[in-house]
């Protein structure tokens, strides 16, 4: 942070007072010139650490858009749907294959629902009061116990402790008396959808009471006549195949494949790409920004271009360009998704082949190696631009810290020396004053006479 020194003013009683004040502020001035170039630096290099970070943030979208391609190409652009999506929604992954399945939810489950009971110390202000003294309780849930401390000594803090806790509950607070007398009991919930078993002892006296009886999600698969429970309502109906139910109901899920998926990912790639080249291109020119004249925009802009270099080839797919991404004459990536459409629509294995993966080849490989060069975070690009930075940052407010120190010192030397000096002055201006007005009354006085 840029520091800055005011000269000090003395009220001298000479009539030179202004010219030495003039003194002391022409050579702070001149003592301060060093200071202001640091200064300059400290604030050009500020600039840049920004600019930096800004780069930085578009970059990680950037290393996003490819780990979407990544995920799309893993599901081999497979998708899921829901027939009827207020019963459940589908989500594809790895290893799915195509297929209908008929879901028939007959129960959506429910937590069971405990709260502290009635006669314990009534609680108005959660901050400071509790239910109970004891330092340490048990906390059971079906059948295994936790210790929890009680050390902090409020309901907020118990009810804290109980979260931090590895049980699989949840601990809320609620108040069931009035805004003017309230009365604030602990809560806590299962996070199973079961019929789970919570109770929280003292050691003397059990503390919740169990208001509502949890149950778990029932369900039905393609007409099958035997139940299924599940204590989660994320449901794994196949390899790859995951639907969540939100509601009783009968819904058919269907598993796809097609080019939707892996089309909006290289969509958001380009996006993510021309965003990086309109950012490096604001440090360009004669009015360019922080980083203009700086070497990393040129390495940038390089590197971007690697990710984009690949000779991975399959089938008919040879480079981006038979997939639709294709530069034009600025320098921004075009994605043309009809292009795309039509290689998919000819041989989608060639183009997920091309397209590869990040851990096995294609595409998708030589990018996230490219990138990485970019941002690792020990030696890559960034990394080591931002390092510098900092360094240089450092020793520049060290180095003002010095000046600054300096001139203040410097001020304090001047502004005595020059109070001494109008003290001086004044001192022999008085007695000047006063032989001079001696001298004129001598005078008048052998004039009178």
């Amino acid at each position: 942070m840029a520091t800055s020194t005011s000269p000090s003013t003395f009220t001298g009683s000479s009539s030179y007072s202004a010219d030495l004040q003039s003194a002391i502020t022409r050579a702070l001035g001149l003592a301060s010139l060093p200071l202001q170039v640091l200064q300059n630096q400290q604030s050009r290099l500020s600039s840049q650490q920004s600019e930096i970070g800004t780069i930085t943030s578009k970059i990680s979208s950037l290393q996003t858009a490819l780990d979407n391609i990544n995920s799309a190409v893993g599901t081999g652009s497979f998708s899921a749907s829901s027939t009827t999506t207020s019963v459940a929604t589908a989500y594809a992954s790895s290893g799915v294959r195509l297929g209908s399945y008929s879901l028939t939810v007959l129960g959506t489950g429910s937590h069971t629902n405990t709260l502290s009971e009635d006669g314990l110390t009534t609680v108005s202000d959660p901050s400071s009061g509790n239910i109970t003294s004891s330092s340490t309780l048990t906390l059971s849930v079906d059948g295994t116990d936790y210790q929890v401390s009680n050390s902090g000594g409020s309901l907020n803090k118990l009810a804290d402790a109980i979260n931090a806790s590895s049980a699989n509950v949840q601990a809320t607070l609620v108040n069931i008396g009035s805004s003017s007398a309230p009365d604030y009991r602990i809560s806590i919930q299962g996070k199973k959808y079961a019929a789970s078993s919570i109770q929280l002892s003292d050691g003397s006296n059990t503390l919740l009471n169990t208001l509502t009886t949890g149950s778990k999600v029932t369900y039905q698969i393609n007409g099958q006549s035997n139940v299924i429970t599940s204590d989660t309502r994320a449901l794994t109906l196949s390899t790859g195949l995951t639907v969540n139910v939100l509601q009783a109901g009968t819904t058919d899920i269907n598993v796809t494949q097609g080019s939707t998926q892996t089309s909006n990912a290289l969509g958001a790639f380009a996006t993510a790409y021309n965003n990086i080249v309109d950012e490096l291109a604001k440090s360009r020119g004669q009015n360019g920004g922080a980083l203009t004249g700086q070497s990393i925009v040129y390495s940038l802009s390089s590197s971007l271009r690697n990710i984009l270099d690949t000779t991975a080839q399959s089938g008919n797919i040879a480079s981006l360009s038979d997939l639709g991404l294709r530069f034009d004459d600025t320098g921004h990536l075009n994605f043309d998704s009809s292009a795309f459409t039509a290689a998919g629509s000819s041989s989608l294995s060639d183009v997920l082949g091309f397209l590869g993966r990040e851990s096995t080849g294609g595409f998708l490989k030589t990018a996230n190696a490219a990138l990485a060069s970019i941002t690792d975070s020990t030696n890559g690009l960034l990394a080591t631009t931002n390092t510098s930075l900092s360094n240089s940052l450092s020793n520049l407010a060290d180095k003002i810290s010095d000046k600054t120190n300096q001139i203040s010192d410097l001020q304090t030397n001047l502004t005595a020396k020059m109070s001494a000096a109008d003290a001086t002055i004044a001192s022999l201006q008085q007695q000047v004053s006063y032989y001079t007005d001696l001298f004129t009354t001598m005078r008048q006085n052998k004039s009178g006479n």
